[in-house]
């Protein structure tokens, strides 16, 4: 099969479409003819071997922890041949490539109808957003909600579900045509964070704050959150794009403990790994709403071949949404 093969860590010139072996399957996994697997931030983080230490991959490596496709071979799974699925692997779930091998236990089955592309932009992203709405900080209808990087993968996502719960959304990007794609999306009010946002939102908050902030930027970004957080509100660290800052968080809070804050850190994967009926749970949900015409995914897609250039292209900040990697097949 045609796969994009990591034999190095490095720029994005080290992925490469290579001919490799199909994935052998083991007891209790499915083959999977991938349709489409989408690209994360994460994999051009492994890809530059700049994960911790102990999590960098064994080389040679195929990116991709998420993705959809048809059942080729069910191997005594009882599910289908030909049925379409979507899943949310562990890294090393190796989606960059023509089939993988998934547990049959892991697999979420969508209906004959379903758009897999449009549904393989689902997995990782929604389940991020919709487990920090619902199952971090159980957001309330009628809250005031801010979304950082509102028209990334995850910020496009949060803003469609908070909308769908009746959230009020304030959207912050660095450009304004972001702004205006967030408005596009939904998001009631949208602020370019380049400017003195922090003044607009106490300015349509009526004075009193959102109640909860989803921040990937990290940084010393705490002190404008807790500035414009509400009393009782919950702020959710989810990435580190401005890496962690100088700020001392335990004095900054000192400075705004009369509104007693929840700070929470989500990363997908400690749910993933502790408790995967949450995440299975959560993601019927997410589909359900797709079904109901209540989300519309924002992706675009590339070839599979073209992984260099598509990780080139999220590292640049210009993709909106999901970028989506799909394999071609020899008639």
């Amino acid at each position: 099969m045609k796969a994009i093969l990591l034999e190095q860590t490095g720029g994005s010139e080290q992925l490469r479409y290579k001919d490799v072996e199909a994935p052998a399957l083991q007891s209790g996994q499915v083959l999977i003819k991938v349709a489409a697997a989408p690209v994360n931030f994460i994999d051009t983080v492994i890809r530059e071997g700049n994960m911790p230490p102990g999590m960098v991959p064994d080389l040679p490596f195929i990116s991709g922890v998420e993705g959809s496709g048809t059942v080729i071979d069910a191997n005594g799974s009882g599910l289908k041949l030909g049925q379409k699925v979507a899943f949310l692997g562990a890294i090393g779930a190796a989606t960059y490539a023509q089939y993988t091998a998934v547990d049959a236990d892991k697999l979420i089955i969508l209906s004959d109808e379903a758009d897999l592309t449009e549904a393989a932009a689902m997995p990782v992203t929604y389940f991020t957003a919709y487990h920090m709405l619902h199952n971090v900080v159980r957001a309330q209808q009628g809250k005031f909600a801010l979304v950082y990087a509102s028209t990334g993968g995850v910020g496009t996502a949060l803003i469609q579900l908070a909308k769908a719960a009746g959230i009020k959304v304030i959207a912050l990007d660095r450009k304004d045509e972001k702004m205006a794609q967030a408005l596009k999306l939904g998001a009631d009010y949208a602020f370019n964070s380049t400017t003195d946002w922090v003044e607009q939102v106490k300015e349509v908050t009526d004075g009193n704050g959102v109640d909860y902030v989803f921040n990937p930027v990290a940084g010393d970004s705490i002190k404008q959150d807790l500035e414009v957080l509400a009393t009782l509100g919950h702020i959710v660290i989810f990435g580190f794009l401005g890496g962690v800052g100088e700020t001392n968080m335990q004095a900054e809070v000192v400075n705004y403990f009369s509104k007693a804050p929840t700070i929470s850190y989500s990363e997908i994967y400690a749910t993933y790994f502790s408790n995967f009926t949450l995440v299975m749970d959560s993601l019927a949900h997410v589909y359900e709403l797709l079904a109901q015409g209540k989300l519309q995914p924002v992706f675009s897609t590339m070839p599979l071949e073209q992984a260099a250039k598509a990780h080139e292209q999220i590292q640049s900040g210009k993709v909106l949404g999901k970028l989506i990697l799909t394999p071609t097949f020899a008639d």
